[in-house]
Formats: C-alpha cells, structure tokens, sequence
C-alpha cells in the first residue's frame, strides 16, 4: 500500500511539473503576442490596457487540454490491447481522476498567480515613470524624448518594455528636454502578480495611454505556487498514509 501510494505520489508530481512548464512558456509566449497585438492594433487606443489576465487564462486552458490529451493518449497506449471487459476506464486507470483534480488545482493557482493586482495612484513626469524611462532612452534624437510613432516595445535590462501615447511635437523645455517626455501627468499604477509583483502596468486615467513592463523573475511566481502545491499533496499523501497505517494497527 505504501509503496503504491508513493508511486501516485510521484506520478502527480512529474505530470505537475510538465504543467508547470507548459503553463510557464504558453504564458511568456501569450503575453508577448497579446502586448504586440495590443501595439499593431490602432484601434486599442479605444481599448483597454493590455494586462495578463486573458492571456494567464488562456495558458492555464491550453496547458491542462494538452495535460490532459497526453494522458488520454497514454491511458490507450497501455490499454488498447487489453479485452473490453479487462480494460479499465480512463478515470480509474492508476489514479487519473486523482491526478487531473490535481492538476486542475495546480493550473488554477498558475493562473491566478500572475493575475493578482495591487493598485496605486501617482503623479510625476512622464519619462520619470519606471514603466517609461527606458524608453525615453529609445528616441531618435537623445534620451531625453520619446519615440515619436506614439508606441514602442522592446527588451532591454531586466525587462521588456511596452507602450503607447497620443505624441505629438510639442517642442523643447528651456534646459532642452522634449515636453511631451518630461510633461506631468498622473497614473494609475497596477503591479501584477503574487508574491513577486513583475509585472506592472501604468495607465494615464481617460487617456488613451498605457506603459508596461514585464521582468523575467515574475515567472517566480507560478514556480512559487507549484512548490506550494507539491507541499500540499505532499502533507495529504502522508496524512493518508498515517491515517491508513493508524486503522491497520
């Protein structure tokens, strides 16, 4: 019994862990299209930010479909042969309706863990915004302007940067910085993402502006939440076995 209950143990953790992977690389994948659509798209001026919601949903689906395809078709690899009155249904086959309620958790928490938003309200200049001030460095001129087709996306540092803006030429300050970079404005400031907020986002309120920035140690946190899961089926496996060795006494 014990040594089965370790092989079901370690058979959720390998599936979780290819999962896992799976939900990591769809996510950087989906957010980097979505952002570029967002860009290409003239019409998103009319829209809302772009944020990781959609796109942390969407590989939480695909990854489980993909999970779950793989299962099936191992499942009929190792039964196919077997009579129909011998074959075991896919759900009780070595524990899978155990194991894909496993995996739904998992895929659950992944998702969720990128999406978790904190909100703040600042005021400052428009390059001084962390989310910006990269790309005031972009320019065709010198680091003091931004580039002037009203969106940029690029990777540069610890992280890739996004954004568009109505830009306009609005001259030069008497220290000879471009306005439109260094003019104040106020934003609506959302970090995404538990524990670790990598992904963050800056919005000008009923303007058609947005800038983000995503840093690759936010992929920290659907790893974070992985290892918590793996406590957790870690601590009921033993409490079964504790309990099973308890009622066997």
């Amino acid at each position: 019994m014990q040594t089965k209950l370790s092989l079901q143990s370690w058979r959720v953790a390998l599936w979780g862990a290819v999962t896992f992977l799976l939900f990591s690389v769809l996510f950087w994948y989906l957010l980097d299209v979505y952002i570029k659509f967002q860009i290409g798209k003239r019409e998103a001026f009319s829209s809302t930010p772009p944020t990781p919601f959609l796109p942390s949903i969407v590989s939480g689906a695909v990854a489980l479909l993909l999970t779950a395809l793989a299962l099936v078709a191992l499942w009929w690899l190792q039964t196919w042969r077997k009579p129909v009155a011998l074959r075991a249904g896919f759900a009780r086959h070595k524990g899978n309706a155990e194991l894909c309620i496993w995996l739904l958790l998992l895929i659950l928490l992944m998702a969720i863990s990128p999406s978790l938003p904190e909100h703040s309200h600042i005021a400052t200049c428009r390059c001084c915004l962390f989310t910006v001030n990269e790309a005031c460095g972009h320019g065709p001129i010198s680091a003091t302007e931004l580039p002037s087709q009203g969106s940029y996306y690029f990777s540069a540092g610890p992280g890739t940067y996004a954004g568009m803006y109505a830009s306009g030429p609005k001259g030069l300050t008497k220290y000879g910085f471009d306005k439109f970079a260094f003019e104040n404005i106020e934003a609506d400031r959302t970090p995404f993402g538990w524990p670790v907020s990598g992904i963050t986002l800056d919005a000008v309120p009923r303007e058609s502006e947005w800038h983000i920035v995503f840093e690759p140690y936010t992929a920290g946190n659907p790893f974070v939440w992985f290892l918590g899961w793996l406590i957790l089926q870690a601590i009921i496996g033993i409490s079964k076995w504790w309990f099973r060795l308890n009622n066997s006494l």
